[in-house]
């Protein structure tokens, strides 16, 4: 278990909650004018799990990276709503399946003490919540905003740097939220090039 000096956690702490909400900002005005159409399955999930996560750290001991975690959780949430009158429309099977796998995975966490395991848990469920954000961007690489996904990446990265101690219980869900994000910013960079080089393509033949 590794420990930082306190005055570095906190000064991580508000710098992630700050990045969190500059992220935000442009995001929400994506979505209001239209060329952000965020699924509204993966911010229900991530709305209900991030702030399960922010309190699980608090638990945990994680101190200012909670900080981040909860402000997370409040921009998901506006994010949730916004989604209902200006997000993306078109639901599949797969989309309600991944939010059936979600919320039957909560009652799992309720039932444990844990606090390793219910991060674990928390940290499955968000990641089934990006599924319908994926299948989408595959679709149309240009309904999410790369911007929003990269500053994603510095915020959990100052999450992890505003902890106190660095252990799997408090360093897990940041983690892995890294990794998710930038799996997200390569499968819009790769798409849209993709299907650039497609349309180009067909624009030649013609």
């Amino acid at each position: 278990m590794i420990t930082l000096a306190p005055n570095l956690t906190r000064l991580f702490g508000v710098a992630g909650a700050i990045v969190s909400l500059l992220a935000f900002l442009p995001y929400g005005l994506a979505i209001w004018r239209g060329t952000t159409r965020p699924h509204l399955f993966t911010w229900l999930i991530w709305s209900v799990v991030t702030a399960i996560a922010a309190a699980g750290q608090f638990v945990a001991g994680a101190g200012p990276s909670a900080w981040c975690t909860a402000v997370i959780a409040a921009t998901c949430l506006f994010v949730f709503v916004a989604s209902i009158f200006r997000g993306e429309r078109s639901r599949t099977a797969f989309d309600w399946l991944c939010l059936a796998a979600a919320l039957s995975a909560i009652p799992l966490w309720m039932l444990t003490s844990d606090p390793t395991l219910a991060i674990c848990l928390v940290t499955f469920i968000e990641l089934v919540g990006l599924g319908p954000t994926v299948r989408k961007t595959i679709r149309d690489p240009w309904g999410e905003s790369l911007s929003y996904f990269a500053l994603c990446v510095l915020k959990y990265a100052l999450a992890i740097l505003a902890l106190p101690m660095w252990s799997v219980a408090v360093a897990f869900y940041p983690a892995v939220n890294i990794a998710a994000s930038v799996g997200v910013c390569l499968l819009m960079i790769v798409r849209r090039r993709q299907l650039q080089c497609t349309r180009s393509s067909l624009d030649a033949d013609t």
